[in-house]
């Protein structure tokens, strides 16, 4: 008895007293090396990680910016950070959407798209957004295919090899047919006068024409004339010399060829901004007004700080944005930046070069 009351007095005395012992539990260290990765939520289930070596990377060259003060960057895990931008997240500009810098523990950047992607790595410095730290200037961009439990991982820098197609491919194919004169592109089946389609990459074109009517035919010449030749096709398959093609329905039309593997696709359009400087945020697109005259896209409307793009059928399958900053707008490109205001927008997606104004009223 008298061993258990020492024992709960020394208990009530230990619990009465006003010290307490604090374990500091170190934070966590980023591991050492030099692998960056991001792991996404692939739409559908499953995850996808993309993961680059930093270890030595540097750019030199050409593919610094012009006013880059020196001849190389040499990667500073230090001061430096990596980050992706692709199509599958709508090419952000580089450091302006924190989720998506890659870190040595793996980072988590939200959810993408299963399928094609195409996406570079960069160097963003001091937390300044950029597009002049790339791996490399220009294409080609790293591809792959987003699948759920899949992962991509590269070297900094190790360019892709990119075969051309075998083939001699134009520049631009012209598109000819019984639509041109009611729908403002001159006497019908000349292709001197016709709406042309850019090759975007070597063999692929992608372009915008607008049909006034219902089932118009028409040719895609690989000139100016009819002597260059031509493709026609049915289905979404392509031949040369082929069978007409037929449109579907009337409509500002986004026409998608690849001669290298000989098929073509045809998508009635509808155009808008999105962003969180327009109405809808980044959730809607707030449609435009089409003018079939100039066969332009446009709106006034006001606009908040922040950026935006243009996007048709208020979904992101077809999207268009500026790259450079010049006012020439490229597929998945970058969002632009605006001022609070309002303003007249313009998108002008004809011929071989797309641009777009926007105008203070």
């Amino acid at each position: 008895m008298i061993l258990f009351a020492m024992f709960v007095g020394l208990a009530m005395i230990s619990c009465s007293d006003d010290s307490v012992s604090i374990i500091e539990v170190p934070e966590e260290e980023e591991p050492e090396g030099f692998i960056y990765s991001i792991n996404f939520n692939v739409e559908g289930g499953g995850t996808f990680t993309f993961s680059v070596d930093m270890d030595g990377a540097t750019i030199e060259g050409e593919d610094l910016p012009d006013d880059f003060d020196g001849d190389v960057l040499e990667f500073d895990p230090e001061s430096h950070e990596v980050f992706i931008a692709g199509s599958m997240v709508g090419w952000p500009e580089p450091g302006s959407e924190r989720s998506l810098r890659l870190t040595r523990a793996g980072s988590s950047g939200g959810s993408i798209p299963a399928g094609n992607a195409e996406f570079k790595f960069f160097i963003v410095i001091d937390q300044q957004p950029s597009w002049g730290f790339g791996e490399w200037e220009g294409n080609p961009n790293r591809r792959t295919e987003v699948t759920s439990g899949g992962t991509f991982s590269a070297d900094w820098g190790d360019q892709p090899e990119v075969e051309d197609p075998e083939g001699d491919f134009p520049e631009s194919l012209f598109l000819a047919g019984n639509f041109q004169e009611v729908s403002g592109y001159g006497s019908d089946w000349s292709p001197d006068v016709g709406p042309q389609i850019p090759a975007l990459d070597t063999g692929i074109y992608d372009g915008y024409v607008f049909f006034a009517e219902d089932g118009a035919e028409f040719k895609l010449v690989k000139g100016d004339d009819w002597g260059a030749g031509d493709f026609g096709g049915a289905d979404g398959v392509l031949t040369d010399g082929g069978d007409n093609i037929v449109a579907g329905d009337a409509g500002y039309t986004r026409v998608h060829v690849n001669a290298v593997e000989m098929t073509y696709s045809l998508t009635n359009t509808v155009w808008g901004i999105i962003g969180d400087a327009t109405p809808g945020g980044w959730d809607e697109s707030t449609e435009m007004d089409f003018d079939e005259e100039s066969k332009t896209w446009t709106i006034t409307v006001d606009l908040n700080d922040g950026e935006m793009k243009f996007r048709a059928n208020d979904s992101w399958d077809i999207n268009v944005g500026d790259n450079d900053g010049d006012g020439t707008l490229q597929n998945d490109g970058g969002n632009i930046a605006v001022d609070a205001g309002n303003y007249t927008i313009t998108l002008d997606l004809n011929g071989t070069e797309w641009t777009y104004t926007v105008e203070a009223n």
